[in-house]
């Protein structure tokens, strides 16, 4: 279903006084996307990406190997007028980090005004190679003025080698909504991740590769494999990432998408492209990452 097919369907739902929407079993469509420009370039894997403040959007503990202060922005935009704008930042305090994020899907330029917002706050706590991390988040849809709102939780356990291996487990959506008066559906996605670094990532050359399984609530298991590879010399480079995943035609319908980066020292810039996006014409992804 198409997004202006989808928000007046909402509209008449609630108009009409329809009974609850946790019947569906597609989520808001900013829980679907991937929350960081790098993790769109990487079909969604994003459960052991560590050190990057969108983290908070798929598993807390990738907080976990910030050095001190990180903040990432993300843009994407289609031609009917929609958009989706995200920021993060992260922040460590000796054993712990702390982080934050807003992911917005603004409205279309024609037909009923639709809004999503999510905003998640997650904590992290690290003893030796270990993280734990929880995530709460607060999801608010406007469909045609009528607002409603829904409260989730994640958590996230990950072993994290310095930055030469990783790997993570994440449950988004523990308990699925936890708002009783709320209909909105938030349906819980399991992920286990594992990246592997064959280089030492402080040489000029650099080469990751990715493998992630989801499970879906009610859906059957995803698999992501992908892998970046570069050259930064004192500082100064560029990373691409190429990735391929099973598709849920209704959930992820891009089968290969891939991006690049371009690294100017403490600051990153990111692209993604997916050929067949959840967005119509939104298939360009740019983000901008710090690390301090």
């Amino acid at each position: 279903m198409n997004l202006p097919a989808r928000q007046v369907m909402l509209a008449v739902l609630i108009a009409a006084g329809a009974g609850p929407l946790c019947a569906q079993t597609i989520a808001p469509l900013v829980l679907r996307l991937p929350g960081s420009t790098r993790s769109a370039g990487l079909n969604g894997a994003a459960a052991s990406l560590m050190g990057d403040a969108a983290a908070v959007f798929s598993n807390p503990t990738g907080l976990a190997i910030i050095r001190h202060i990180s903040a990432e922005g993300a843009y994407r935009r289609t031609t009917t007028g929609e958009y989706v704008a995200t920021a993060a930042g992260a922040w460590r305090l000796r054993q712990f980090d702390v982080g934050g994020g807003v992911q917005y899907l603004g409205p279309a330029s024609t037909g009923p005004r639709y809004t999503e917002m999510l905003a998640v706050g997650s904590v992290v706590y690290r003893f030796g190679l270990i993280s734990l991390g929880v995530s709460g988040k607060n999801l608010t849809v406007n469909t045609a003025g009528v607002r409603e709102r829904a409260l989730g939780a994640d958590l996230g356990l990950a072993v994290a080698v310095f930055d030469i291996l990783a790997l993570a487990f994440s449950v988004q959506n523990v308990g699925g909504n936890l708002r009783s008066a709320s209909g909105i559906a938030l349906p819980r996605l399991s992920r286990f991740g594992f990246t592997m670094n064959y280089v030492d990532p402080q040489e000029s050359f650099r080469l990751r590769s990715i493998l992630e399984v989801q499970w879906p609530e009610t859906r059957g298991s995803r698999v992501v494999i992908g892998g970046e590879a570069g050259t930064v010399i004192k500082g100064i480079g560029v990373v691409g990432r190429l990735a391929y995943g099973s598709r849920w035609a209704d959930y992820q319908p891009a089968a290969v998408t891939y991006g690049g980066s371009v690294v100017m020292a403490r600051v990153i810039f990111d692209y993604a492209f997916e050929p067949q996006p959840a967005l119509p014409d939104s298939r360009h992804r740019i983000g901008i990452r710090l690390a301090f």
